[in-house]
């Protein structure tokens, strides 16, 4: 991920530019009052005049440039951030399926808020305050420095010591941010299950379980958080000392240099309106330092969560199915148990399949198998005498339609719902509702196809949600529609319908995974596979 935020480089480049700039024009100011008042006192009108034209002209040009300072740091997070969380979103959805599911979503949705919110605050903001705070040392340095070189050897010093404290300290903080951030994992994964096991909370007076375990998972993060705060409060006031310490030290010789006459009493005031652009760039760095190196840890771990432990190269890409899907002596295990057992079958095209068997008999993960979510343990899955393993996922999916049982719905559109946003005229879409059943479904919406799906579905019921899904693989006009106990929300008379009318489907493979089953509809299929005992027969 850190790879992702160096290409916005430009623009912190652009942002330090803009800033360096700025922070001249008062160090160039500071300059001009310094002579101001040396003329003032020695009498010199010529000279008192020159400095104030100058200082009008530069207080004039600070003014767009502390704008084009706030407008640049902020493009630069901008542009960063968006970066990052573009290509997080890329990567993930370039995990495989099964490397995905075996994950909890809690780690996903915590590398998405708060691992972000962390970059954005910690690391981002950071690195520009860093900037910042060393281009603000450097010119505040250097013009002490060109009054007084021993300020200059003093500066160095408290710069030394202020990095190999952030650095010293930084090793903790990465171990207890990257605690956090597993904490916070957990946190979000448990909000997550309650939020949705709300109604058997209420229904079974859990509110007393849910409420202690909030409380301890809550206290563990802020906790973790006040450890956090405290390491930095320590650092801090470590760093202050050193500061406020070397900064009296520079004041100290100023005045026994000013009381020897080695320097003007422009040039002691110059030094002391200049100590606190000197002193708080140093404390930012000594507080920023840490929590930079404190992020370290979370882009390893978002890195670790977006790896695939699978990196098979597939290198064939498939235009459309033609002639077989064949099971080659399959073998498939899940965890170190065995599902599948030496499977050989053939699927034809445009045949009609019905695969049943007990619960937990492997029937899901035969599907899951076809649908390239997992690769065979042994033995091979040949489509078209192509290896699936070899071929390309996408290529595969585009010929392939998955009707499941848990349907997801967007917020959005009827239209959009069914379609899933490609470009399809009404006619097509008009004809996948009648052959799905949701002919009398539409009539009664107010606004058609343009009528709102709210939450995941919650304005229509299982069964509407059900023929959606098997709207949108008659949409597609796959080569192949695969269902997952798609008629088990559905009325029966309705389910019998739509089953007929997949099965009417010419040059259509239909591999249908029921547990609903119609004698006058099994009938209709080539074949039926029972999945049991770790076999097909």
């Amino acid at each position: 991920m850190k790879k992702t935020i160096r290409k916005s480089m430009i623009y912190l480049i652009l942002a330090f530019l803009v800033l360096t700039i700025g922070i001249s024009i008062d160090g160039y100011v500071s300059i001009s009052m310094m002579k101001i008042i040396d003329s003032a006192l020695e009498g010199n009108m010529t000279l008192f005049k020159s400095e104030a034209v100058k200082i009008f002209i530069l207080i004039g040009l600070s003014l767009p440039f502390s704008i084009l300072i706030s407008y640049t740091r902020g493009l630069y997070i901008y542009k960063s951030l968006v970066k990052t969380k573009i290509t997080y979103m890329e990567r993930l959805f370039a995990k495989n399926i099964n490397e995905f599911q075996a994950e909890n979503n809690g780690v996903y949705l915590s590398s998405m808020t708060n691992d972000m919110n962390n970059i954005e605050k910690k690391y981002l903001e950071g690195i520009y305050e860093v900037g910042n705070s060393f281009i603000g040392f450097l010119i505040s340095f250097i013009v002490i420095a060109s009054v007084s070189p021993w300020a200059l050897f003093i500066g160095i010093g408290i710069s030394v010591a202020s990095v190999v404290l952030s650095m010293i300290v930084g090793k903790p903080l990465q171990k207890h941010e990257k605690h956090r951030a597993e904490l916070f994992e957990g946190y979000t994964s448990y909000i997550k299950e309650v939020l949705g096991a709300f109604q058997i909370i209420k229904a079974n007076n859990l509110n007393e379980k849910v409420k202690d375990d909030f409380y301890n998972k809550s206290k563990d993060i802020q906790y973790k958080g006040y450890t956090i705060d405290k390491i930095h409060t320590y650092t801090l006031s470590i760093q202050q000392f050193i500061v406020y310490a070397s900064t009296f030290s520079i004041l100290l010789i100023s005045a026994f240099m000013a009381i020897k006459g080695s320097i003007t009493t422009g040039a002691v005031i110059l030094i002391i309106n200049n100590m606190g652009r000197v002193i708080f760039p140093l404390m930012n760095l000594g507080e920023w330092f840490p929590k930079i190196f404190s992020v370290k840890s979370l882009f390893t771990k978002l890195d670790h969560s977006l790896e695939n432990h699978e990196d098979y190269e597939e290198t064939t890409e498939l235009n459309n199915f033609k002639n077989t899907i064949e099971f080659q002596n399959v073998f498939f295990s899940y965890d170190n148990k065995e599902i599948l057992n030496d499977i050989s079958l053939n699927i034809t095209k445009g045949e009609k399949y019905l695969v049943i068997g007990p619960s937990g008999g492997g029937k899901s993960t035969l599907l899951k198998l076809l649908r390239k979510y997992f690769n065979p343990t042994k033995g091979k899955i040949l489509v078209d005498g192509n290896d699936l393993k070899d071929l390309k996922k996408e290529s595969y999916f585009k010929n392939i339609s998955n009707v499941e049982q848990q349907v997801f719905l967007f917020e959005d559109t009827l239209r959009n719902n069914i379609a899933l946003y490609k470009d399809y005229n009404d006619d097509e879409i008009n004809l996948a509702i009648d052959k799905a059943g949701l002919k009398d479904f539409l009539k009664a919406l107010p606004n058609g196809l343009d009528t709102m799906i709210y939450d995941n579905g919650k304005n229509i019921s299982g069964g509407e949600r059900s023929r959606i899904a098997i709207a949108r693989g008659l949409l597609n006009k796959s080569d192949i529609i695969f269902l997952d106990e798609a008629f088990a929300s559905l009325d029966s008379n309705v389910a019998r319908e739509i089953e007929n009318t997949l099965l009417d489907l010419e040059g259509v493979t239909i591999v249908n995974v029921s547990h609903v089953i119609f004698e006058e509809t099994k009938n209709r299929y080539n074949k039926v596979f029972t999945v049991k005992n770790k076999a097909v027969i």
